[in-house]
Parts: C-alpha cells; structure tokens; sequence
C-alpha cells in the first residue's frame, strides 16, 4: 500500500493506492493538528510514502512524525526530482502541486495539455508541445472569490456554490449563484480560450481537477478529462510508480 500526502496551504490531503484505486481518502485544514490527519491510518500495511507539499514547515514537522511512526522514509517529490523540464524564470518558484499536475497531464494525455486546478486557487498549468511546463496563471479560487460575500449574506452559504436555472436572478440567492457560478465558468473559458491564442495552438488537452472541478465539468462545454485525484497520480509517477488509468 502506498500512502500519498498532499500538503496543500489550505488543506492536507491523505489517501492510499491498494495498486488499483484509492481509499481511505482524508481531507483536513492544514491548521489541523498533525496526530488527526494520520490517526486513521493503519501503517503496518504502508509499503511507500510520498509527500507532495507547498509548506516546507509543515512539510519537515510531518517528517518528523512519519519518523515516530515507521520506519518508511517518505519520498518527497520537489522541482530538481520531479523529471519535468520546468521552462519558467524562477523553477524553483513553482509550487509542487503543479508540478505534479503537470507530470501525470503529460504522462497520461500527451500535449499540449492545460490543467485547471480548482483549489483555494484556480491554477491553469500549461505544458506545451515539447512537454514541458511553461508556467500559466493562477486566479482566486470559486470560493475565496465569493467569501466576501457569503459572509455578508451568512444564510446562503450552502446555496451560494450551485447553479440557477437562469443567468438572470430574481432573488438575493439566484443573483449570488449566478455571478459565482456562471461568472466562474465564463473566466475558465476565456482564460482557456486566451491561453489556446497566445499558444497559436489548434487543439490542445483540457483536464479538470480539485475541488470544483465536478461541480463545474457538467457546464464546461469545451471538450475536456474530469481527472479529480490528478495530483495524487502526479506523486506516484514522479516517484516512480505506474498509473493505471
């Protein structure tokens, strides 16, 4: 069994790979205490760890944990291990999250390939023609984009991310829904639609993943791959491991 963390700035995902699928899935708050996000995992019968992160603090304090619990040395996957040609100023900047969306988008579909990543930021990584990664955009996140107003309408919060029937509302939660939802959905196809331009690319891979990322693929007309434990596939074949697909 392969037990996979993702340290993200958010959220702190745990899952393990029985060589055919995952389970035991778990989602917490990276401000979560540690002995949480791992307690519900049994690691007699872990064989593999990796570790994808973009908090180096909270990365060294999980090693150190995994220390106390097994013997296992995690692999953690970075930018100078990655085997990805990281075309950008800074490589180092970009963040290992992308990486491994990156890695498995070009693995499993070829290129070129734009994934969008619907986290606490909706991140486009574009890998070109030559397979490599050469940067792209990063936006707010659905939900930081309308945390503002949630707060100031506190009751429609479990209303506020869900389509409307209509784009023109007619009440308070309609009208939320609407410019969240349809106006979220309006920025992914012209940011696609920008990045295929500036490319001068005549067709190129789309792949949707994260936390939105079924909530949104049903009303993305755009041809495209719903692959929603994408980074999960990233670290296990940036560590060596094969995907089945």
């Amino acid at each position: 069994m392969i037990l996979c963390i993702d340290i993200g700035n958010t959220n702190i995902v745990t899952a393990i790979w029985d060589g055919a699928k995952y389970f035991n899935e778990h989602r917490s708050e990276s401000i979560e205490g540690i002995n949480g996000c791992l307690s519900h995992i049994e690691f007699s019968t872990i064989s593999k760890i990796i570790i994808s992160s973009v908090v180096p603090k909270l990365t060294d304090e999980y090693i150190h944990k995994l220390n106390e619990l097994t013997k296992i040395t995690p692999f953690v996957g970075e930018w100078q291990n990655c085997n990805l040609k990281l075309d950008v100023d800074k490589p180092h900047e970009v963040g290992a999250d992308r990486i491994c969306n990156s890695f498995a988008a070009k693995t499993l579909f070829g290129s070129p390939t734009v994934v969008v990543d619907f986290g606490s930021a909706t991140t486009y990584d574009v890998i070109d023609e030559n397979e490599a990664f050469i940067g792209g955009a990063i936006a707010p996140g659905i939900d930081i984009s309308a945390h503002h107003l949630i707060e100031k309408t506190a009751l429609l919060k479990s209303a506020a991310f869900q389509f409307p029937d209509k784009v023109v509302g007619r009440n308070t939660k309609t009208n939320l829904q609407s410019g969240i939802m349809f106006g979220g959905i309006d920025a992914i196809n012209g940011m696609l639609n920008r990045i295929q331009t500036e490319m001068n690319w005549e067709s190129m891979n789309v792949i949707l993943t994260g936390g939105f990322s079924k909530l949104i693929s049903p009303q993305l007309h755009r041809h495209h791959e719903l692959i929603p434990h994408l980074t999960l596939d990233g670290m296990r074949l940036i560590a060596g491991e094969t995907i089945v697909k």
